[in-house]
This record gives structure tokens, C-alpha cells and sequence, in this order.
């Protein structure tokens, strides 16, 4: 992944969604600064476990980003750490129903949350390495809403998603 190039696209859809956003119902933020390679391995000690190496290269181009979707904050290593957020994420997992997780193939323990929304219920779990599926992206919010193959997927999803939000606000600021 191009992640220089992908990161510049989702800058200029956030632009663009500002601009038609004249209720402002999401935050517009730039993403966080790359993360050092001290930052990450920080988190993987943390962890006793290598990042998923896509989500990992993404934290070294842009270290988490606020407002990533609508409400949505994508973690960066300061929030895997220990953030409030991530405390948050993690007492949100808790609360998603055993069957929609195990339905979704996984258990618990398997999920790590890599972006929440502080005032929804949308969370965002990557599958850890030891997992059935190590590197899949599941969105919850208080049932599966998609599943992506890797971060490389959710990531470009998630453009496409606040692309589908910029067309929304355009066309019902029309009316």
C-alpha cells in the first residue's frame, strides 16, 4: 500500500466533506504524525506480540487519526498504549453480545479495538496475529455492520465511506 498516496486521498474526501458539512455533525482533523519505530515497539512489547504489519504500516505514515469516520477516532500508538480511548474500546468490546462475536469467528481474546467512536456505538477490532484470521477488521456496533480482509481493505473502505457521506450532505443540502 501506497500509504503516502492513500492517506493524501482520505485528507482531500475529509476536505471535501467539511466543505458540504455546513451543520458540522463530524470533526475534520488531519491525521497524527508518523509514529517512530520506538513508538511501535513500545506497543508490541506491551502487547508480547508483533502489530499487524499493515495496521503497523500505516502508524508509520500517520500515527492514528481523529475523526478518521464521522465520530470514529483511529487509534495511534499513544491510544494502544493506554489511552482513555482505548480503555473505552476495550469496555465496549465487553459489551458486544458472545454470539456476534463468535458468530464472526473469534473469540474475545483474539480482537484488539483499533478505532471507536466516543459518542456511538461503533467500534473497530483488528484479529491479533495468534487469531483465526490475523489481520481482519471487524466494525461492531452492538452487531457485526462489515468485516474486511485486512487494514489495507478497511482502510480504503473507510474512504469510500466518507466519500458516500460527502455525497449525502451534497445532495440533501440540494433539497
Amino acid at each position: 500500500m501506497n500509504w503516502p498516496e492513500e492517506i493524501v486521498k482520505l485528507v482531500i474526501v475529509k476536505q471535501a466533506l467539511a466543505e458540504v458539512d455546513s451543520a458540522s455533525l463530524f470533526p475534520f482533523y488531519l491525521p497524527g504524525v508518523a509514529a517512530g519505530e520506538s513508538s511501535i515497539s513500545a506497543v508490541e512489547k506491551n502487547f508480547e506480540k508483533a502489530l499487524d504489519s499493515k495496521y503497523a504500516g500505516f502508524l508509520r505514515y500517520a500515527n492514528g487519526w481523529r475523526g478518521f469516520f464521522q465520530t470514529v477516532d483511529l487509534f495511534g500508538t499513544d491510544d494502544l498504549l493506554g489511552s482513555e480511548k482505548m480503555l473505552a474500546a476495550q469496555e465496549m468490546l465487553t459489551y458486544i453480545d458472545d454470539s456476534v462475536i463468535f458468530s464472526a469467528g473469534f473469540s474475545r481474546r483474539e480482537l484488539l479495538p483499533i478505532a471507536a467512536s466516543a459518542s456511538d456505538k461503533d467500534l473497530f477490532v483488528i484479529a491479533k496475529p495468534d487469531s483465526a484470521s490475523p489481520g481482519e477488521v471487524l466494525w461492531l456496533a452492538g452487531d457485526l455492520v462489515d468485516r474486511f480482509e485486512d487494514f489495507d481493505e478497511f482502510f480504503l473502505s473507510m474512504v469510500d465511506y466518507n466519500r458516500a457521506d460527502v455525497d449525502f450532505l451534497r445532495e440533501n443540502s440540494q433539497t
